[in-house]
């Protein structure tokens, strides 16, 4: 209970202090409320897929992770965890340099721009943080927001792939290696095949051609 206390009480004081700017109060305000409200609710029987977009309470959390409510893309479903990656308004004087696959793609940052002419679930443009997977709890969600990132859409697999390159460099490394080396196998063998194709074509030809040579010589062999 002390401990609880100390910690009511150091909150107030930073609220007092005007270190919270009004929203910032609610959304903290907010974060508590839903926390107590479902802690101890059961899982909800909701099935959620791959590409959908849902909007979260991601709790309090330190800087620079994500915070209180904002939108999510899910790039994958364990039973009731999910792994999200957050997404938030976009603001070009914070985040000059973004990455887009048609206007800047040779960007290196962590933001993925997702222009609000590309998709419908947002009404304007935003950023999906990369560097930023969120393992949450099923309970997390607030409510499914309209439209999504098709899992098989060039767009979801190039999210996923800069994923594997900023959290997984070592392992994106290996698995373009495996790659590459799969798809020189496959070409060796396609050239393997064509050549035994041939081969087997140009033996069949030589038996067709000895076969006719037999028939030649087959009169010639009678007459003697």
């Amino acid at each position: 209970m002390n401990e609880y206390l100390k910690a009511q009480n150091k909150t107030n004081q930073i609220i007092i202090a005007n270190n919270f700017t009004s929203n910032e109060l609610d959304r903290f305000s907010a974060s508590d409320f839903r926390w107590a409200d479902n802690r101890t609710k059961q899982f909800r029987h909701r099935q959620v897929k791959k590409g959908e977009i849902y909007q979260f309470e991601f709790g309090k959390n330190y800087k620079p992770e994500m915070s209180y409510e904002h939108r999510g893309l899910v790039i994958d479903v364990k039973q009731k965890l999910l792994y999200v990656l957050p997404i938030f308004s976009y603001d070009p004087a914070k985040h000059p340099d973004v990455y887009h696959p048609t206007d800047n793609p040779t960007s290196k940052s962590d933001m993925f721009l997702l222009k609000a002419s590309e998709f419908s679930f947002i009404n304007h443009d935003s950023v999906l943080k990369l560097n930023d997977i969120r393992t949450v709890s099923i309970n997390r969600i607030l409510y499914q927001q309209n439209g999504m990132i098709a899992p098989i859409s060039n767009t979801y697999k190039q999210i996923e792939q800069l994923v594997l390159q900023k959290y997984f460099p070592g392992f994106y490394y290996d698995y373009n290696q495996f790659q590459q080396k799969a798809v020189f196998l496959e070409k060796q063998q396609k050239e393997n095949d064509a050549a035994l194709k041939e081969l087997t074509s140009k033996n069949e030809e030589l038996k067709e051609q000895i076969a006719a040579l037999q028939e030649q010589l087959a009169p010639n062999n009678n007459n003697q």
